[in-house]
């Protein structure tokens, strides 16, 4: 009896995992609705999303969902995004970007603030960044999917900006925002 429980238990642990498995391998047909995953927001509730976490999704059926990252002033968001097609015969688009704000977002070195990502078997990878001089506020990260189901995911950094922003690269870039001393002595 207790080896027939231990048996099921193992299979049904693995049945979740196996559903996006044998999807990506062309086993499993499930359609485009059936394929969404992950949190999805709209534009009049973006979902929240938590910096020290990294969000998995899978964005199918033409769709748009919104996040939102709250920034304080003095702070700079960076997004990681990872979009890779799930489709073998199919191509697929995914447009990113944090939406404008008023007082306008700051650029982050090296990084944009839009990206559409033209997918045809391939993944690609992004990083979008705005940072904060004004008063406190949401930033909110738009994500539209159109063609093949595209697998996505999502990794945020934010940090206070302070004489130098990491970039992501590794590099180290001086920045001066408005109104705030250098980060280099003599300058």
């Amino acid at each position: 009896m207790n080896k027939c429980f231990f048996i099921l238990l193992m299979l049904s642990l693995g049945l979740t995992s196996c559903r996006t498995l044998g999807t990506d391998l062309g086993l499993v047909h499930l359609t485009d609705l059936q394929q969404r995953e992950g949190p999805t927001g709209t534009l009049a509730q973006p979902a929240a999303l938590d910096p020290f976490k990294s969000y998995d999704l899978v964005m199918a059926a033409n769709e748009c969902r919104y996040f939102q990252m709250n920034l304080p002033q003095g702070w700079y968001w960076k997004l990681f995004v990872t979009a890779v097609n799930r489709s073998k015969d199919t191509s697929g688009v995914l447009k990113a970007g944090v939406l404008p704000s008023t007082p306008a977002w700051e650029a982050v070195p090296l990084c944009v603030s839009q990206k559409e990502f033209d997918l045809k078997t391939e993944g690609e990878e992004e990083v979008l960044g705005v940072s904060n001089k004004g008063p406190a506020r949401p930033a909110v990260l738009e994500l539209c999917q159109e063609g093949s189901p595209i697998r996505v995911t999502l990794k945020s950094e934010v940090s206070p900006v302070s004489g130098e922003l990491m970039s992501p690269l590794g590099m180290k870039l001086p920045i001066r925002l408005p109104g705030t001393a250098s980060a280099f002595a003599g300058e």
